[in-house]
C-alpha cells in the first residue's frame, strides 16, 4: 500500500510503497525507484541466492578470504538479480551483466533494456537505485564515530575533503564527512568510474546537494550533469543518490 509522499530539500518527491512478489515495478524517466533490504539472511534464503549466480560470480565467491563477506556477496548479487528480473520480466538466472573498464556491472546488450541501476552496501544495508535511460549512482553509508584520517575505525579521505573536518572521533565531524563523501561517492559511480578517477578540486556544499566541481557559481553546479538527492533511509545510514533528473519522484521499496 502506497503511503503518502514527503518533500525534500533537494526538490524530489518521495514515496514509499509496500511491494508485492507478483508486482511488476513500473518505471519512466521522471521515477526513480530504491530498493532497501538486508544482507544478513538466514541459510535457507542464502540457498535460495547461491542458485542465480553465475559461474563468473562464483570465481569471485571463492576469491573471498573468509565465509562473512562471501556469504554476503551472494546475498548482494542473488538480490539483485531477483529486483532486476521483476523489471526485465525475467528470471534472476537469466539476468546477465558485463562490465566497465572500471568494474562497473551493466546489464548485458543481449537483454536489449534500457534499464540503469546502481548498488551499494553498508553494514548490514543494501540499497539498489533502478531508472531508465540515463546513468545514476547510489551511495549509502552506516552512520558511526570515525576518526578521519586514522583509528581502528574510520574511512580514509582524499586530501580535499580531510582538511575540512575534525580528525576527532565525534558524531558532529563524523556526520559531516560521512555526507560529504556519499556524494563524492555517487557521482563517480553514476558516471561509472572509481572515486579515485575524479579529477580536479571539489567544494560540497549541503545547502544545495549538488557537487560543485570548481566554483560555486550556477555553470559549475551543472557541469558535471547530475543532482544529488538526499535519500530517506532507516535510522543509523544516511545516502545520496546521484541522477539527471533535477525534481524526480524517488519511490521506496523494502525486501
Amino acid at each position: 500500500m502506497e503511503r503518502s509522499p514527503r518533500s525534500s530539500v533537494d526538490g524530489a518527491e518521495h514515496v514509499f510503497v509496500s511491494e508485492s512478489e507478483k508486482c511488476r515495478p513500473l518505471l519512466d524517466e521522471a521515477v526513480l525507484h530504491v530498493w532497501t533490504f538486508s544482507q544478513v539472511v538466514d541459510l535457507l534464503d542464502l540457498s535460495r541466492q547461491e542458485h542465480t549466480l553465475s559461474d563468473e560470480e562464483w570465481r569471485r565467491v571463492r576469491r573471498y578470504s573468509s565465509a562473512r563477506p562471501a556469504r554476503r556477496f551472494i546475498v548482494r548479487r542473488g538480490l539483485l538479480r531477483r529486483i532486476l528480473g521483476k523489471y526485465l520480466g525475467r528470471s534472476p538466472e537469466e539476468v546477465r551483466f558485463v562490465y566497465n573498464a572500471h568494474g562497473k556491472p551493466i546489464l548485458s546488450p543481449e537483454l536489449f533494456s534500457d534499464l540503469q541501476f546502481s548498488l551499494s552496501h553498508s553494514g548490514e544495508m543494501v540499497a539498489l537505485a533502478v531508472g531508465v535511460r540515463d546513468p545514476l549512482g547510489i551511495d549509502i553509508e552506516r552512520l558511526r564515530n570515525l576518526k578521519v584520517l586514522g583509528g581502528t575505525d574510520f574511512l580514509e579521505s582524499p586530501t580535499q575533503e580531510a582538511v575540512r573536518f575534525t580528525r576527532s572521533a565525534t558524531s558532529t565531524g563524523s556526520l559531516a564527512f560521512i555526507q560529504a563523501w556519499t556524494r563524492r561517492e555517487a557521482v563517480a559511480k553514476a558516471e561509472g568510474r572509481g572515486l579515485q578517477m575524479l579529477p580536479g578540486r571539489y567544494e560540497v556544499d549541503g545547502m544545495t546537494y549538488f557537487l560543485q566541481p570548481y566554483s560555486t557559481s550556477d555553470d559549475s553546479l551543472y557541469r558535471r550533469g547530475f543532482h544529488v538527492h538526499t535519500l530517506t533511509l532507516p535510522a543509523g545510514y544516511v545516502g545520496v543518490l546521484a541522477a539527471r533528473q533535477k525534481t524526480p519522484k524517488i519511490v521506496y521499496f523494502s525486501l
